[in-house]
């Protein structure tokens, strides 16, 4: 499409306007964000670098690379929310120009450049890149370590092929640079950075290193010829050959630092990190978030939304391409491992949430891109034909988001009905680019396309976000509990929020349901705030809700009842105190 440099430029153009337009607009949202935002402070007022705490208790949910990035955009920006999200962003952009580097390695340059742009226009990794989560590190670092396989296992022929060298790269230093890379991926997010990314080599090299297989004549044949990979003595060679020991030792010596310092300062972290936050979410569903074995398909599906509509002629492509003599085999069978890994490896946890799955997304768009480009270039096989049905589901998802984003509006964000417009865009997008495919200019139609997608996440994360957080009150309650009861302490009743913390620079202590517990907080005095809604506020005693008076309410976001706040009267300050003495 372009010179190379020219790709590097119009990809770091792309990723500016899409994950920095309006980054600190949008309040921090429910539940992740602000507790992720809010440790880092706590962090930074504890003047602690290695355990992580919010609301004044051990955060056990994850390590600490997020929290040190935070850290670091707070110190250069202040604290804010385009702070807490300014290095996702940052990362974000760097995984696309690295998912680029990795398709001119393997493909070529156009390659490349589609699947930049692929995976910088989806939903899922814009979330990534725009969101105070982990996610955005552990795809960053973890497409970090398989750019340095690509580049130390595949050479690049004047910019234009790969072809296979060693498939692994033949230098310790090299080794232990790959693995080195998997140590920040665990820092991210724990042993699946180091575990998945290292799956994924392996089945590559599995596969790559198999001697040719004799033409298979029946079903049971074919079945054998899938566990070829993984017959014993192979699987072992395979293994050797990867330098676990060296390989182990390369990430430890990056990671293991800070686990053993955390484990000294408070063992309690390695316990609940790697006993509740990753060996239960992987045996049992977790908070509830389960779903059947085909989650991870239909959340694909939605995440890699709008360049998902080209899944099918994309796998059609592939089959052909695996099938042939194609010179570019062994590039996509390890784009393949990227995906199938990965996918297969959460399909089996119980635990599952559309998130998981994210740092697959490059290895994704890498297949993508190289349907796009062999499209453009008229190279594919594929019937075009499945364009005219990729186009017309683009148009027909944006008829069904102008109708049901208009109806959502209405009923909890009135007065934002125009926020349904974004529909328009895949309604447009998607008929134009039909229109020049029908007359054959594939690359017209496909750059419409991109975008289309450009403009649609654009719309809904830069625009939209800020639509709905507008309605977000939070900040209006404390500012009119401020006014009330300056320097007010907070507890809440039946209801808890993350963003509570954050937004109140305090702890805010949680009652889940005896009120008992709640009468002994008001014995700190009438500067205590309970927060809670009416409907709990009527499971207290008669004689309780009678002594408290209120001082603020405000909607509750996106729910049908308020949120309000309530002092104690001096007569229930007293009553509390009294029975707080009588306790000792």
């Amino acid at each position: 499409m372009f010179g190379v440099n020219q790709n590097w430029g119009l990809l770091v153009g792309l990723c500016l306007i899409v994950f920095f337009f309006n980054l600190g607009g949008p309040k921090l949202w429910d539940r992740d964000e602000p507790r992720n935002a809010g440790c880092a402070i706590e962090m930074i007022e504890a003047a602690d670098w290695v355990v992580p705490r919010f609301n004044d208790e051990l955060r056990t949910h994850k390590p600490v690379m997020l929290y040190w990035l935070m850290i670091s955009a707070y110190s250069m920006f202040g604290i804010s929310e385009f702070s807490a999200r300014f290095f996702s962003a940052v990362l974000g952009t760097l995984t696309a120009l690295l998912t680029y580097d990795i398709g001119r390695r393997l493909f070529s340059p156009s390659v490349g450049l589609w699947s930049g742009i692929c995976l910088a226009t989806t939903l899922m990794f814009t979330v990534a890149s725009r969101a105070a989560t982990p996610d955005a590190p552990l795809i960053f670092f973890v497409t970090l370590g398989l750019w340095t396989y690509v580049f130390f296992s595949f050479t690049n022929e004047e910019g234009e092929s790969a072809t296979p060298r060693t498939y692994y790269p033949t230098q310790w230093w090299q080794v232990a640079l790959l693995y080195g890379s998997l140590g920040l991926a665990v820092l991210s997010k724990g042993p699946v950075g180091l575990v998945l990314p290292t799956a994924i080599i392996g089945m590559f090299l599995l596969i790559m290193r198999l001697a040719p297989a004799e033409p298979t004549h029946s079903w049971f044949q074919w079945g054998l010829s899938l566990l070829r990979p993984f017959y014993p003595l192979h699987f072992l060679k395979t293994v050797w050959f990867m330098r676990p020991v060296l390989a182990v030792v390369a990430c430890l010596a990056v990671a293991l630092p800070w686990y053993i310092w955390v484990a000294m300062r408070d063992y309690r972290w390695i316990e609940g990190f790697f006993f509740e936050h990753n060996l239960n979410r992987a045996v049992t569903a977790f908070e509830g978030h389960s779903g059947p074995p085909i989650y991870y398909l239909v959340a694909i599906c939605i995440g890699f939304f709008p360049w998902s509509v080209f899944f099918t002629p994309m796998l059609l492509d592939v089959r052909q391409q695996l099938r042939g003599d194609s010179k570019q085999k062994a590039a996509i069978i390890f784009c393949c491992c990227w995906v199938v890994v990965w996918l297969g490896a959460f399909s089996v946890a119980q635990t599952k949430l559309p998130s998981y799955i994210t740092p697959m997304y490059p290895g994704l768009a890498l297949l993508a891109g190289l349907y796009v480009a062999r499209m453009v270039e008229k190279r594919s096989e594929v019937s075009t034909r499945w364009l005219d049905l990729a186009f017309g589901i683009t148009t027909t998802v944006g008829v069904v988001l102008v109708a049901g984003l208009a109806v959502l509006a209405a009923k909890f964000l009135p007065g934002e009905e125009l926020v349904a417009l974004l529909g328009m865009v895949l309604i447009v997008g998607g008929g134009l680019a039909w229109w020049r495919k029908s007359q054959q200019n594939y690359q017209q139609a496909f750059r419409l396309f991109a975008m289309t997608s450009m403009l649609f996440v654009l719309g809904l994360f830069g625009v939209i976000a800020q639509r709905v957080s507008n309605h977000q009150a939070i900040d209006n309650l404390l500012a009119k509990i401020e006014q009330a009861a300056p320097d007010a302490q907070l507890c809440s009743f039946g209801v808890s929020e993350a963003s509570w913390v954050y937004y109140a620079r305090q702890p805010v202590k949680f009652i889940p349901e005896d009120p008992a517990d709640l009468e002994m907080e008001f014995a700190h005095g009438t500067n205590t705030i309970l927060l809670t809604t009416p409907e709990k506020l009527e499971e207290l005693p008669s004689e309780l809700r009678g002594m408290l008076t209120e001082v603020a309410r405000e909607p509750y976001f996106l729910k049908d009842y308020p949120l309000i706040a309530l002092r104690p009267t001096p007569e229930l300050v007293e009553v509390a105190s009294r029975k707080q003495t009588a306790s000792y």
